[in-house]
């Protein structure tokens, strides 16, 4: 059941979303109430971040902390040079 929740694609998390806010479903149940909790935490990340696979919000951090270090070091090498 759990592989299920992982691969829930927005619109199915704002469903089940809504079937449990409006009391249609039994969270009772643990394995429900997992893909419940999967389908809120969905929702919101979707809601924060847009619908963007995964690997494009990696890539963007992933350029972001390298030009934060590039930065760095071109600050850092000068101040090496001229003190060290």
């Amino acid at each position: 059941m759990s592989a299920v929740a992982d691969d829930l694609t927005p619109d199915e998390a704002e469903r089940i979303a809504q079937q449990a806010r409006d009391g249609r479903l039994e969270t009772d149940d643990p394995q429900i109430r997992k893909v419940v909790t999967r389908a809120q935490r969905t929702v919101v990340r979707t809601s924060l971040w847009g619908d963007a696979p995964r690997s494009r919000r990696m890539l963007v951090l992933w350029l972001a902390i390298g030009f934060i270090a590039l930065w760095v070091v071109g600050l850092a090498v000068p101040l090496i040079l001229t003190f060290g």
